[in-house]
């Protein structure tokens, strides 16, 4: 029994795919299988049920799957003390962000902190707040940097930055007039909202209903998974949409959006790094998340 056939039939497990296990791990979906086939041939049972495209570990699959991942998180444990010993910040980091942390404040950061540590290596993989809590929970991502504080008592939230949400709208909408409006007078507008899971709907979603105001299904004109598809969206004149201001200061500046206050809304939103509280960063993930906080972080 190898470790790499321990780490593919975790990443098997966790994907429920073979195709999608190798791509993870950089090798192809043959020699992923070989490897499992050896594992069980070694072992005298089937670790897996194929059921069409996807793969299901079997109860031996399973049993297997619980070790393997002890053994794996005592090997990156080892790595990672060796590393401390060494004084060591090298490597790849993959990150999960929502999509204003993802795409506006973490890129910003990036280009300094390799600066610093040139031998280190960053990835922004740019999810729903509830997959990057998953992510982090699952062990697939070392931290995320969210806008939704998903309650769970194995996670730690930091505070990171905060955003403010806006009703933007196109400059020829009848709204685009008004410098502020009720949160009735929404009533009937079509309105472009982001996807299920997404930290920027659910706090919008929940202000509105505080002002007495809920989004009717037959309002909304378009459900779109970013803050770059929402802002073409409402260039495009398909409705208006709460959003992030840092995603559309630069519209708002060159006139091509406009911003219309909403009574009473004042809506802010944080954003939070989030790690699992039983697993250890990597040397590299203690130092970024420290860098990101201004160094508080030890």
């Amino acid at each position: 029994m190898e470790i790499r056939q321990l780490e593919i039939l975790s990443h098997v497990v966790e994907s429920e795919s073979f195709s999608r296990a190798a791509k993870a791990m950089g090798i192809s979906q043959p020699t992923a299988s070989e490897h499992i086939k050896t594992l069980e041939k070694e072992l005298g049972t089937k670790l897996f049920d194929r059921l069409g495209r996807r793969v299901e570990p079997t109860k031996a699959g399973l049993l297997l799957f619980k070790y393997a991942r002890k053994i794996l998180q005592a090997r990156d444990d080892a790595r990672s003390a060796m590393e401390d010993y060494l004084g060591i910040v090298s490597g790849h980091l993959l990150i999960g962000a929502s999509t204003i942390p993802g795409g506006y404040l973490l890129p910003r950061l990036l280009g300094q902190f390799k600066v610093i540590h040139p031998e280190t290596s960053v990835t922004i993989d740019i999810l729903d707040s509830r997959k990057v809590v998953d992510g982090v929970l699952d062990g697939s991502l070392q931290m995320g940097v969210t806008g939704a504080k998903i309650s769970n008592n194995q996670l730690v939230y930091r505070f990171f930055a905060t955003d403010e949400l806006v009703l933007a709208v196109p400059p020829d909408h009848p709204l685009a007039r008004r410098k502020k409006i009720q949160a009735k007078a929404l009533r009937g507008v079509k309105m472009i909202v982001r996807e299920d899971g997404s930290g920027t709907r659910s706090v919008s979603e929940a202000r509105l209903r505080e002002l007495r105001f809920e989004i009717d299904s037959n309002q909304v004109a378009a459900v779109l998974g970013n803050s770059q598809a929402v802002r073409c969206a409402l260039k495009g004149g398909a409705g208006v949409s709460i959003i992030s201001r840092m995603a559309v200061e630069e519209d708002f500046e060159s006139g091509t959006l406009c911003s219309v206050e909403i009574q009473g809304f004042a809506c802010t939103r944080d954003f939070y790094s989030v790690v699992h509280k039983a697993r250890n960063l990597s040397p590299l993930g203690r130092t970024f998340l420290a860098f990101i906080h201004g160094g508080e972080v030890s």
